[in-house]
């Protein structure tokens, strides 16, 4: 059975972080990485946050994230900047998610940089915020930067991880299924036009993540085809989210979204 290893940040080892990037586990829940309270505290500076929307599906976000923006180079890095002030404003009083996330991954693989991603444009923007209103889901689909980014440096990287801070739960839905398919170039003939692909690139058993709490950090090899289930409750689903992309011969992590 194909199950997601949960644990707090302190007792996470070297090994369960090779079993993500293997496919041994499907996901590394880390529970309680923020408390509920300070979950609260940033839902309600994200509340007065201006927010913009991802294409035809209206999902709200806050900050630039990579994938919309494969072949606006110059904007991406725009916006970014811009996210800085915002992003200070948001976690003025609370540690701050990068490095929060930083320190735990620096524990881990002490022998590792890390760092946010930079090239001669700039620094990446460090992370998104993402609000799932009800009748919201996420489609199948992967993500990969070295085949959808190959114009960012970090198009470079060996491997590549997600990291989803779950800031705000629904009452019902928004589950997250994590699928034993990893993304294949040929698998490109089933891509939807807009975004994600059609189930025909799922063959294999799936892991539904249902028991996901306000602070929880879920860690994940995105490669493996994965989405979010219809959120059905009232409340909305709020995320933030990074990528972290690993050069192995440089011992080098960097930090993306």
């Amino acid at each position: 059975m194909w199950t997601p290893l949960s644990t707090e940040s302190q007792n996470i080892s070297q090994k369960d972080f090779e079993k993500i990037l293997s496919g041994q586990i499907p996901a590394l829940v880390v529970r309680n990485f923020y408390s509920e309270k300070q979950c609260t505290e940033i839902i309600k500076k994200i509340e007065n946050s201006k927010k913009t929307y991802f294409q035809k599906s209206k999902l709200e976000h806050i900050g630039p994230f990579l994938m919309s923006f494969t072949t606006k180079k110059k904007e991406y890095f725009q916006k970014s900047r811009e996210f800085q002030k915002n992003n200070q404003e948001i976690f003025e009083k609370i540690e701050n998610p990068s490095i929060k996330i930083f320190n735990m991954i620096q524990k881990i693989l002490p022998s590792f940089s890390i760092s946010i991603a930079e090239q001669d444009e700039g620094r990446f923007s460090p992370f998104v915020i993402r609000i799932h209103r009800k009748g919201k889901s996420i489609p199948i689909h992967k993500d990969n930067v070295k085949y959808e980014g190959k114009e960012y440096t970090i198009s470079k990287i060996d491997q590549q991880l997600s990291c989803v801070l779950h800031l705000q739960e629904s009452e019902t839905g928004g589950d997250v299924v994590i699928y034993k398919n990893q993304w294949e170039k040929k698998d490109e003939k089933y891509r939807n036009i807009d975004f994600g692909y059609t189930s025909n690139v799922i063959t294999k058993e799936s892991c539904k993540i249902s028991d996901i709490n306000k602070g929880d950090l879920v860690i994940i090899n995105p490669n493996y085809y994965h989405q979010v289930t219809k959120i059905l409750g009232e409340t909305p689903r709020i995320t933030l989210g990074m990528f972290l992309g690993i050069y192995n011969k440089n011992k080098k992590i960097v930090a993306w979204a």
